[in-house]
């Protein structure tokens, strides 16, 4: 049996892992400038013959010491690391971080995770690098402790959204898109577009009734939620109910995604921020219990509330029409990464 190159602790790394050449960081969004550092990384292992390692941590660190879950995170546990695996690196570390993890002085970190236990012989940080207890150890700090230990330090400048040296790419800069409804500009900055992923859940059927089936997500999905409004966009199908198997599964279908608190229908209930998503002209698919990825193309409208279902049918007609223009012009595979 193959063994998976994510390692949650020090013990699952493979003993055959050899040297290697390590770059540390949350890597909230996997987004361009991430994914410029590691391909560094890669490059640099590559010419001294190294296995190149991501060292990364979850929770999100700010997470953990502020006790609250600020700042939002751009992608799910399980999508941060299968992107950093698709930026061809050989392996993910993902520790899990705590207030006692918290406490390793720079030194005892270097020591301890990068030179016992991954073999460090290089390492990749951004110029602005941060580490160990307080975040007291810099880049200095690093080069100090390479010499003491023999690995090499290597640095890497900020990628901006034009390329190396203009500006800066930065998770929170994508963040503030996605929670003011630009996935556009979003996508600009992650080098592909915007996804949620989760299990679809039983929603109120409101949908299917009014002709327009909807495939609903759970109220807190894997992925940022981007801000309320409709959007164009797709829907794939990355892990089939048990039910399901043996059918077809959806990749890249067609979709208009809706994220809000459906204004029209309040004073029904208490008022619950949903994201679902009407997969385009097929009104027999069985989507429930299938965990789904929806990817945001382009926003269209912010929610509105409506006199009657009449209002609210011929508004969803319109949209589904926009959402076709809007994908017919742009190609479903995700952009290339840097």
């Amino acid at each position: 049996m193959t063994r998976s190159p994510i390692w949650h602790s020090l013990s699952e790394v493979p003993a055959e892992l050899g040297a290697t050449a390590v770059s540390i960081g949350n890597y909230d969004g996997v987004h361009r400038g991430h994914r410029h550092v590691l391909s560094q990384l890669i490059h640099h292992a590559r010419s001294r013959a190294l296995t190149p390692v991501a060292l990364t941590f979850w929770p999100h660190p700010r997470h953990v010491m502020r006790g609250v879950a600020e700042p939002p995170l751009i992608t799910g546990h399980e999508d941060r690391d299968r992107l950093l695996l698709l930026a061809g690196v050989g392996g993910v570390l993902d520790l899990e971080f705590t207030r006692e993890f918290a406490q390793h002085e720079a030194e005892e970190f270097v020591r301890i995770f990068l030179v016992e236990g991954l073999g460090a012989r290089c390492v990749v940080l951004g110029e602005d690098a941060l580490f160990g207890r307080a975040n007291a150890g810099t880049i200095e700090t690093m080069r100090e402790l390479g010499e003491q230990y023999g690995f090499e330090v290597v640095t890497v400048s900020d990628l901006g959204p034009e390329g190396q040296g203009s500006g800066r790419i930065s998770s929170s800069a994508i963040r503030e898109a996605l929670l003011g409804g630009d996935v556009e500009e979003a996508a600009v900055m992650l080098g592909r577009r915007h996804t949620v992923a989760d299990v679809v859940h039983h929603g109120h059927r409101r949908g299917r009734e009014m002709g327009f089936p909807t495939a609903n997500l759970g109220p807190a999905p894997q992925g940022l939620v981007p801000a309320d409004g409709v959007y164009a966009g797709f829907l794939t199908v990355i892990e089939q109910h048990p039910g399901h198997l043996g059918t077809p599964a959806l990749a890249g279908a067609p979709a208009t995604i809706s994220i809000g608190t459906n204004p029209t229908f309040t004073a029904q209930g208490v008022p619950q921020r949903t994201v679902e998503a009407y997969v385009h002209d097929d009104h027999t698919l069985d989507l429930y219990g299938d965990t789904v990825r929806l990817e945001f193309v382009d926003y269209q409208r912010p929610t509105l509330k409506f006199d009657g279902i009449d209002d609210l049918v011929e508004q969803m007609h319109r949209d589904v029409e926009v959402t076709r223009r809007t994908l017919d012009t742009s190609s479903v595979s995700e952009p290339p990464a840097d």
